[in-house]
C-alpha cells in the first residue's frame, strides 16, 4: 500500500527522507520502498515513525493499515462468458453483485437442492 501521506507530512514539517531513515534505523532505500508501497511498515517502526512525523501513534497506525475488507472497493467482476444467453448473463451479473456472504448462502442452497 502506497504511503504518500508520509512524504506529504515530511514536506509539511520541512524534513527529509534521510531524517526519517535515521529515525527508523533504516537505509534511505528502505524508506523509499515504504513510500512507494513496496515494503510494509513493521510494528516496531510505528512509534519512531510517529515521533519523526510529530503525530499521534494511533493515527499513524490507522494510516498505515489497509482498510478493512468491508470498506475496500469490490474487485472488478470478470465479464460473463459470451456463450450465455442475455437472461443468463443478467442472472450471473446479479449474483456477482451480491455480497460474498449472500453468494455463499445461495451456493449452499443450490448445492443442497
Amino acid at each position: 500500500m502506497e504511503q504518500s501521506w508520509i512524504a506529504d507530512r515530511l514536506a509539511e514539517l520541512g524534513k527529509k527522507k534521510l531524517e526519517l531513515a535515521q529515525a527508523l534505523g533504516l537505509p534511505p532505500t528502505r524508506v523509499s520502498e515504504i513510500l512507494r508501497g513496496r515494503r510494509d511498515i513493521h510494528v516496531s517502526e510505528l512509534l519512531p515513525l510517529a515521533r519523526c512525523l510529530e503525530m499521534d501513534p494511533m493515527t499513524v497506525l490507522l494510516l498505515c493499515a489497509p482498510p478493512p475488507a468491508h470498506l475496500r472497493p469490490p474487485e472488478p467482476a470478470a465479464p460473463p462468458p459470451a456463450d450465455l444467453a442475455d437472461d443468463e448473463q443478467a442472472w450471473l451479473a446479479a449474483f456477482r453483485a451480491l455480497p460474498e456472504a449472500e453468494r455463499e448462502r445461495w451456493l449452499r442452497a443450490v448445492r443442497n437442492f
